[in-house]
């Protein structure tokens, strides 16, 4: 199985004078300050107070908490990314998809809450700061790298894709769907293990998205 943890930041206070160490700091607060307490609770007292610093060194590396969200947002999407360059084009579309589901889970379960808000800033036209842009350009770079791995996928298998630029955007979502459902539970009032639905959900998106 492939293995698709996430890098994780330190949790530890940095030395003086390691600016990216400091960077580190700042962004594991805000990460644990929106598990904890969605966006809203997300500001930069309190992002400050959780990485040992003042409010103006966190605002020396972001401009508001907007930048922090994006820029938690376009760490969580590298690693999607470097799944999927690195992922077996082997294992058919399905099996794709079931090496990038914990991943996308793990993002939607940090995220999900504060959707709304990213995509107001940053798919919608909102605010548009230094790392709020470069979490936009990022999520394009996943969807991308999507479309190509799904690609090379299909094609290792002989297979074709239904040739439609909405494909990579609607297997994403049917992917972020399938997270909710898994953090909620929501199969299992039907008596459906996480492990099936993941194999069901899969499989569909994958007859869905093979050219016949």
């Amino acid at each position: 199985m492939f293995n698709v943890r996430f890098r994780g930041v330190s949790t530890e206070h940095t030395a003086w004078g390691d600016a990216e160490g400091r960077r580190r700091d700042i962004l594991a607060s805000a990460e644990r300050i929106l598990e904890e307490s969605g966006y809203a609770g997300l500001t930069m007292r309190a992002i400050a107070v959780g990485a040992g610093v003042s409010s103006g060194t966190v605002y020396q590396y972001f401009s508001g908490k907007e930048d922090v969200f994006a820029a938690l947002m376009e760490r969580r999407l590298d690693e999607v990314q470097r799944t999927l360059a690195e992922v077996d084009r082997g294992l058919g579309v399905a099996g794709v998809l079931r090496e990038i589901e914990p991943q996308i889970t793990e993002l939607w379960r940090r995220f999900g809450r504060s959707a709304a808000q990213w995509e107001a800033k940053v798919l919608s036209g909102g605010r548009r700061g230094k790392e709020v842009a470069g979490s936009a350009q990022d999520y394009r770079k996943t969807i991308k790298a999507l479309a190509k791995a799904l690609a090379e996928t299909a094609a290792a298998s002989g297979q074709t894709l239904v040739d439609d630029p909405a494909l990579p955007h609607w297997v994403w979502d049917c992917m972020i769907g399938l997270a909710d459902d898994l953090l909620l539970q929501g199969a299992r009032t039907n008596r459906v293990t996480p492990a099936h639905l993941v194999e069901f959900a899969t499989g569909a998106i994958e007859r869905g998205v093979i050219s016949r």
